[in-house]
């Protein structure tokens, strides 16, 4: 198999966010779905390796890549690389958890997230585990129904946080409403 030089190296042009090669460096990386696969074809079967790599920051940048290659090492770089290239902003409230509970469907998978108190912890399928910690979502619980195919959690995680949140600022403003933080009122809270 020929080697791709674009699946090999990241550049910074390449790079959202803001991020150099030394933020990228710091990231988690976690190579979550490594399997082998084989196309079948008249001269036989041809097996190759495919890999599905989640990378973040634990800050809420992430994103998901996947690979494949004759070789494990190379398919899971390959994945890293492209998980790399699709960095994804994912908002947190209080730096911890979700802002409110998500119910989503991907193909035969349905996930639903909760939003959970401080302490509470990651109890979830071990899949998105992984993900909310390369985000940085400390706090959170979900049940995955259907399918379980560790591809489509992972993708419909990946889908449901960063498409499905919406902000307390959009919710008031499609409302005609305004945002008022109450917290020092309420709870003397030093700002």
């Amino acid at each position: 198999m020929l080697k791709n030089q674009a699946d090999d190296d990241v550049d910074e042009a390449s790079l959202p966010h803001g991020l150099t090669k030394d933020d990228l460096k710091k990231f988690l990386k976690r190579a979550l779905v490594v399997k082998r696969t084989s196309n079948m074809t008249t001269a036989g079967k041809i097996p190759s390796m495919y890999a599905l790599v989640v990378v973040g920051n634990g800050q809420g940048i992430a994103g998901y890549g996947e690979g494949k290659d004759d070789e494990v090492a190379r398919a899971v770089r390959k994945a890293t690389n492209r998980a790399m290239r699709n960095l994804t902003a994912f908002e947190r409230y209080d730096d911890r958890t979700i802002y409110h509970d998500i119910d989503h469907k991907f193909h035969a998978t349905n996930i639903q997230f909760r939003s959970r108190p401080p302490g509470f912890g990651n109890r979830c399928n071990h899949y998105i585990h992984e993900i909310c910690s390369c985000i940085g979502i400390l706090d959170i619980s979900a049940k995955v129904w259907g399918s379980r195919n560790p591809m489509n959690v992972i993708k419909a995680t990946f889908e449901a946080l960063s498409l499905k949140q919406k902000l307390p600022e959009d919710i008031a403003r499609g409302r005609g409403k305004r945002v008022v933080d109450v917290q020092h009122t309420y709870y003397g809270a030093n700002e």
